[in-house]
């Protein structure tokens, strides 16, 4: 096998899902996530990865689903939905740019990615994430993390 078989450059020719809302505040995440289900959170091109899938970024080799990363809190976290959700937008805003968008989905989990993280598929694109949400979530578990734990 050549190095080249292995690793295959994606195209991104598909239209794009311009009709995807767009969120601005945590609040906004919550009540998605309280009429869609599990949500999670992928930092990528953009919500086409659905088309082109995921590849182990090591490797190159493909992935049986989208990597991600839960918006549903684990049972063991005390702080609630709006924390949880804060601190993993704050936790995953550092792979934003001009060419990673931020955007959530559902769809059921297939398999564990290298590093532990979800893989999704089929996945359901619902909504890009803006500015504004990431703001807030700064803001949110800022205040989480001050908070007087005695």
């Amino acid at each position: 096998m050549r190095y080249a078989d292995v690793i295959e450059i994606p195209t991104y020719d598909r239209p794009l899902h311009h009709d995807l809302a767009t969120v601005d505040a945590v609040s906004d995440l919550v009540q998605a996530q309280q009429r869609k289900g599990d949500l999670y959170l992928r930092v990528s091109r953009g919500p086409d990865d659905v088309h082109t899938g995921s590849r182990h970024p090591e490797s190159g080799y493909p992935l049986p689903g989208l990597a991600c990363w839960p918006l549903v809190p684990e049972p063991w976290w005390p702080a609630g939905t709006s924390t949880w959700i804060a601190r993993q937008l704050v936790s995953h805003s550092y792979l934003l740019s001009e060419r990673a968008q931020a955007w959530v989905l559902t769809g059921p989990v297939v398999g564990r990615g290298a590093d532990g993280e979800p893989l999704v598929a089929p996945a359901n694109p619902v909504a890009l994430v803006g500015h504004g949400a990431f703001l807030e979530a700064e803001s949110v578990y800022a205040a989480w993390r001050c908070r007087d734990v005695r």
